[in-house]
C-alpha cells in the first residue's frame, strides 16, 4: 500500500470516530429537545461556524494572508455553480442527525451505527458499480458482496434483542 492509501484510511479511522461521537451527542440531545430540533439546531450551529470560517479564509486571501491556492480566484464561481449538489448534502445532513438522533435512542450506538455504515456500504457499491462515484467504475465482484454480507449479520448480531 502506498502513503496515499495509508494516509485515507487514516483519515476514514479518525472520520469515523468524529462520528461516533457526534452520533452519541445527537441522540443525547435528541432525547432531550426531539430528533428534528436536534437536526435542525446542529446544522444551524456547524453552518453559522462554516459561514465564519470562509468568510474569514476569503478575507484573509483578500489582504495576502493566504497563499493564492488556498481560495482560488474563481471560488465565488465555484460556490454558485455546486449550491444544487452542496444545497441538496447539506438537507441529507439534516435527516443523518434526525435519523441518527431517532435510531440512537431505541437501539444504543452501536447498533444504530453499524445499521447506518451497512446502508452507507450498500449503496456505496451500487454507486461504485454504476460509476456514479469520484473514482469510476470499481465493480461488485463476490468479495465485495460478501463484505457487505458480513457487515449485514453484524448488523443483526448488533441490534439488543428486547
Amino acid at each position: 500500500m502506498n502513503i496515499k492509501i495509508l494516509a485515507s484510511i487514516l483519515v476514514a479511522l479518525l472520520t469515523g470516530s468524529a462520528i461516533a461521537l457526534q452520533a452519541t451527542l445527537n441522540g443525547r440531545a435528541g432525547a432531550v429537545i426531539g430528533p428534528v430540533r436536534t437536526g435542525l439546531i446542529v446544522n444551524a450551529l456547524g453552518g453559522s461556524m462554516a459561514i465564519l470560517i470562509i468568510l474569514f479564509l476569503f478575507v484573509m486571501a483578500r489582504f495576502g494572508a493566504l497563499n493564492a491556492t488556498a481560495v482560488p480566484g474563481d471560488s465565488v464561481k465555484a460556490f454558485y455553480s455546486t449550491l444544487p449538489l452542496t444545497g441538496l448534502a447539506g438537507f441529507l445532513g439534516i435527516l443523518i442527525i434526525v435519523g441518527i438522533s431517532f435510531a440512537l435512542q431505541a437501539v444504543g450506538v452501536t447498533a444504530g451505527l453499524s445499521a447506518v455504515i451497512l446502508a452507507q456500504l450498500l449503496l456505496g457499491l451500487v454507486i461504485d458499480s454504476l460509476g456514479a462515484g469520484s473514482t469510476g467504475i470499481i465493480a461488485a465482484d463476490p468479495r465485495r458482496i460478501l463484505g457487505v454480507i458480513v457487515m449485514a449479520i453484524g448488523v443483526y448480531l448488533l441490534v439488543p434483542k428486547v
